[in-house]
């Protein structure tokens, strides 16, 4: 179920340390999140190798492989945050890394998330929060069934101290898919 196309979305490894340890210390990224800090090595060795679990967490990453040949590479992740499970929603968000964009990786994991969600979890709806502006994420979910719902005005300040607005896309499932 988590893989299609050659992609696979997988739990977190103590592989992934370093590139993880990587991604949540770009500083110049903090703005589009709740990031403060850097993030110490130590804190994310626990947080890889973890106990994680969503319905306790209420948040869970996956990994994003995409196959060559018989090597797995890891282009990227993807997040289910905010979990509600009363009332059967998720927010989502992705991260590709810049030398994998514009090749599709990002809509097939995001397609495979969404298969996942309905079918395995149940979910009623996905929804994903992106700054105004922010036009290959705007692009990327509207491309996997997405749909505009709202705007926060001034929600966020990005990395210029410029405030900007934040739009919400939602994926509304109507009943779960068949598989």
């Amino acid at each position: 179920m988590l893989k299609q196309n050659g992609h696979r979305l997988r739990a977190m490894e103590l592989k992934d340390l370093d590139l993880l340890h990587a991604w949540e210390n770009a500083s110049e990224d903090w703005w589009m999140g709740a990031t403060l800090a850097p993030m110490s090595r130590e804190a994310m060795r626990r947080f890889v190798t973890g106990d994680h679990d969503l319905y306790r967490d209420r948040q869970l990453r996956w990994m994003l492989d995409v196959q060559r040949d018989d090597t797995w590479t890891t282009v990227g992740a993807i997040d289910l945050y905010d979990f509600d499970p009363r009332h059967l929603r998720a927010g989502v968000a992705i991260f590709i890394l810049e030398a994998f964009r514009r090749s599709h990786h990002g809509t097939l994991g995001l397609q495979i998330m969404k298969s996942y969600a309905n079918q395995h979890l149940g979910l009623h709806q996905l929804y994903a929060e992106i700054p105004a502006r922010h036009d290959a994420s705007t692009r990327l979910f509207q491309g996997v069934g997405f749909s505009e719902s709202s705007v926060r005005k001034q929600w966020i300040r990005d990395g210029q101290g410029e405030w900007r607005d934040v739009v919400t896309w939602q994926c509304i499932f109507q009943k779960p898919e068949a598989s």
